[in-house]
C-alpha cells in the first residue's frame, strides 16, 4: 500500500502542525488541564472554523469529505503539540459511529451539528471492567413496549463534562452482540458526571446512568445491528491514538536532538557522544517505524476494507515504543527533563495516556493472535 503523502496531504500536516504549535505553548496546556473544560473552548472554536470538525463527514452533512489518512494527520499534528480538544471525542468517536450506524435522518439531524459545532457530542463505551470488546458491555438497556431505561457506570468518557449529548453503548440481551446505541442527553434525570484525576491530563469523565428514562427514537440504527460499528470505533480509536502518539515521539525527539546539540558537558556538546548517538538513532528507528504503521492503519481504513491486521499493528507498536521513546528523551535530558516547567514531562504523560486508550500493546498483540488463528491470509496481508 503506497502511504507516500500527496502535496495536499502534506500541506494538511504542515498547515495543522503550525496551528498547534502557535496555539498551545506548554504553559497554556498545563493551564486547560485544570481549567473546567480541559481545552480551550476558542482554540476549538478556530478548529471548528477550520472545518476540521466536519473534515471527514461528507459534503451533504457540511463536510470535506477527507479520508481517516487525512484525519490522522491532523492528530498526529495535535500530538507533537500536545493540544487538547474534543475533536477526538466529537468526531472520530460520535460523529463517524452516528454516519455509520445511524438511519438517515439521524445522520442528517446530528452530522451538521457537529461539524458546525452547534452540538458536542461523545461516547460511554468503556466499563469498570476495562474491556474493549462487546462482550464486556454490561450497561443495561431494559424494558418493554415504548418504556426503557438505562442503568449502569462508564468510564474513561472523554469531554463528558462539556458534552450536550452522550452515545451509549448498553447492553439488551445475553449474547455478545446484542448491544445498542442510544442518544441521551446529557443533562437527563439519572445521568451523573464525575471528573476523573488523569495521569494525561485529559478531560476524561466516569457516567453514571441510574434508571435513565429513553424511548426508541434515541436509538442509533437497529437494536443487536450495532455490534460492527462499535468494534470498528475501536479501530478508528486506536488508529487515531497511534498518530497522536507519533506525534508526541517526534516532539520528544525534536526536544532532545536540540538539547544533545546545546548542552555542553566536559567541554563539548553531549550529542558527540557516542553514547548519545546511539539512543537518539535508536529513538529515531522507533518514531519511523511507528509512523509508517500508524499511516498505513489509517489509509487501510480509508480504503474501506478489512483494517484489523494493520491497526492493531500500529498501535500495539506506538503503545510500546513511544513511552520508551519517551523515557530514552529523560535519560538523556537528566534532571531536566523531569521538572513540570519543562515540556518534555508533559510529553512523557500523554505518551502513557494514549499508550492506554483503545487498547494497550497486549490487546492487540492478542488481537494479531486470534487473527493468525482464525484467518492466516489475512494475518500475513493477503485480503483484498
Amino acid at each position: 500500500m503506497d502511504i507516500t503523502l500527496n502535496e495536499d496531504q502534506a500541506l494538511i500536516h504542515r498547515t495543522a502542525l503550525e496551528f498547534a504549535q502557535e496555539a498551545a505553548p506548554a504553559a497554556r496546556v498545563r493551564e486547560w488541564e485544570s481549567s473546567e473544560h480541559g481545552f480551550d473552548p476558542s482554540v476549538w472554536q478556530r478548529m471548528i472554523e477550520m472545518g476540521w470538525a466536519g473534515a471527514v463527514f461528507p459534503a451533504e452533512y457540511g463536510g470535506s469529505g477527507f479520508t481517516m489518512l487525512e484525519l490522522s494527520l491532523i492528530f498526529e499534528a495535535l500530538g507533537q503539540a500536545s493540544l487538547p480538544s474534543p475533536l477526538f471525542s466529537s468526531v472520530v468517536e460520535s460523529g463517524l459511529l452516528l454516519l455509520e450506524a445511524g438511519n438517515a435522518e439521524q445522520r442528517a439531524h446530528w452530522l451538521p451539528r457537529i461539524a458546525s459545532g452547534e452540538s458536542l457530542l461523545t461516547v460511554a463505551l468503556q466499563e469498570p471492567g476495562g474491556g474493549l470488546q462487546p462482550a464486556d458491555i454490561r450497561t443495561r438497556l431494559s424494558g418493554v413496549g415504548g418504556s426503557y431505561q438505562i442503568d449502569g457506570t462508564k468510564l474513561f468518557v472523554r469531554d463528558a463534562g462539556v458534552a450536550d449529548t452522550i452515545v451509549c453503548v448498553a447492553r439488551f440481551g445475553e449474547a455478545a452482540d446484542d448491544l445498542a446505541l442510544v442518544v441521551v442527553p446529557a443533562g437527563s434525570p439519572g445521568v451523573s458526571r464525575t471528573r476523573l484525576k488523569t495521569a494525561g491530563g485529559e478531560a476524561l469523565w466516569e457516567v453514571r446512568f441510574d434508571q435513565v428514562a429513553v424511548d426508541p427514537s434515541q436509538f442509533v440504527g437497529t437494536l443487536g445491528a450495532v455490534a460492527q460499528p462499535v468494534r470498528q470505533l475501536i479501530q478508528r480509536g486506536a488508529a487515531m491514538k497511534a498518530a497522536e502518539l507519533t506525534g508526541v515521539g517526534q516532539f520528544a525527539l525534536d526536544l532532545t536532538l536540540d538539547y544533545a546539540r546545546t548542552r555542553v558537558q566536559f567541554g563539548r556538546p553531549i550529542g558527540s557522544f557516542q553514547g548519545v548517538q546511539h539512543h537518539c538513532a535508536e529513538m529515531l528507528r522507533d518514531l519511523t517505524v511507528t509512523r509508517l504503521l500508524s499511516r498505513q492503519a489509517a489509509a487501510r481504513l480509508a480504503s474501506g476494507r478489512p483494517a484489523l491486521r494493520e491497526v492493531s499493528m500500529a498501535k500495539a507498536k506506538a503503545s510500546e515504543a513511544i513511552p520508551a521513546l519517551t523515557r530514552t528523551a529523560h535519560q538523556i535530558h537528566g534532571a531536566v527533563g523531569y521538572y513540570r516547567d519543562y515540556p518534555l514531562e508533559l510529553g512523557y504523560h500523554r505518551a502513557l495516556a494514549a499508550a492506554a486508550s483503545y487498547g494497550t500493546a497486549p490487546f492487540h498483540r492478542k488481537a494479531l493472535a486470534g487473527l493468525m488463528r482464525e484467518d492466516m491470509a489475512a494475518f500475513r496481508g493477503d485480503h483484498a
